[in-house]
């Protein structure tokens, strides 16, 4: 896509420019005056700032399924137990998991415990921000999808299972009360600030809430196969199959479905940033915005996403590790030039 001009001397007339504002996209109006010898240059009337994709040296060639950062330390984990962390913005390295198991969750349970689950009911927890591992006993065989972990409270789910940890992931144990039918859950976020602290999610619409993280209670009326969840405001967004993303309000899902068909695999949980099955990263704040931008490369499937600052982690299949951000410089946008 052709460049912006750079010039301030470039006598084209009221562009309409797509500007980064408090953390959003949103479109705002710029007179363009003539400046004395300028001369004409290529009409623009809508310009927005791309994101600038950064793949990384990865240490592993096998599919990341999931991501978590804390301070100065991102940890992703995979197939066959592959656990890649980075230290300071450092090279990837790869760390002994202790399982062969592969791991499909994790998360930090403070700056230097990281809880990680997968296939079997692995549960693998490391108290040096990732740089060794132990295997943890969950008492459970089924496939854990996914965990996340606040003030110490860890909430592990997979196929018609719920766990909580109330000792930031050295022991589980079911929650007090919960469905007898849970559904095949695939993820779990927990977030203080939400109307509903504790949220999980998986296939056929399988929703459930809970206040504390030991009582949970379904939540009907929605069909989709969900694989993702962010917190969007004092709300829950629920991302999965065919593009579907919903947030739940009062108990009430309100489409907000407006992308093309892949299947949405991971949120950032702010829902700054969005990842898909097909290989393309969103952003934009939320990222279903209509000013939100995505990635032009051709790249691998991606499963996972986490904010680090202004930037995005990705992780997905063969080993793939990158970062991105929205861009400082704006580029022309002519898909609505008349």
């Amino acid at each position: 896509m052709p460049r912006c001009p750079k010039s301030p001397r470039c006598a084209s007339a009221r562009p309409r420019v797509v500007f980064r504002f408090a953390g959003s996209l949103a479109l705002a109006a710029v007179v363009g005056a003539a400046l004395p010898g300028a001369t004409a240059c290529t009409p623009c009337d809508l310009y927005y700032r791309p994101i600038e994709w950064r793949e990384e040296e990865s240490p592993v060639e096998v599919d990341l399924f999931a991501v978590a950062a804390a301070t100065d330390v991102v940890v992703a984990v995979g197939e066959g137990g592959a656990i890649v962390r980075q230290a300071g913005g450092a090279v990837w390295t790869a760390q002994a998991s202790e399982t062969d198991a592969s791991l499909r969750g994790v998360d930090f349970a403070g700056d230097e415990v990281v809880v990680a689950v997968g296939d079997g009911g692995v549960v693998v927890r490391s108290a040096d921000a990732g740089a060794t591992w132990a295997v943890i006993d969950a008492g459970v065989a089924v496939d854990l999808a996914g965990v996340r972990c606040d003030a110490g409270t860890c909430v592990a789910v997979g196929d018609e299972t719920l766990l909580v940890s109330t000792d930031a992931g050295a022991s589980w144990a079911p929650p007090a009360s919960a469905p007898v039918e849970l559904g095949a859950l695939r993820a779990v976020e927990v977030d203080r600030r939400a109307s509903a602290p504790f949220v999980a999610a998986g296939l056929e619409g399988a929703v459930l809430v809970s206040d504390d993280g030991q009582t949970w209670t379904a939540v009907p009326g929605a069909s989709a196969d969900f694989h993702a969840i962010a917190r969007s405001s004092s709300d829950w967004a629920l991302g999965g199959a065919d593009g579907a993303l919903f947030v739940l309000v009062n108990g009430v899902f309100v489409d907000k479905s407006q992308f093309d068909p892949p299947t949405i695999t991971g949120m950032t949980r702010e829902v700054e940033w969005l990842v898909r099955a097909d290989g393309v990263l969103i952003g934009g704040e939320p990222a279903w915005v209509e000013q939100s931008v995505r990635t032009e490369e051709v790249l691998p499937a991606m499963h996972a996403v986490v904010a680090v600052g202004e930037e995005a982690v990705v992780v997905g299949a063969g080993g793939l590790v990158g970062r991105a951000k929205i861009s400082d410089e704006r580029e022309c946008d002519r898909r609505f030039q008349g």
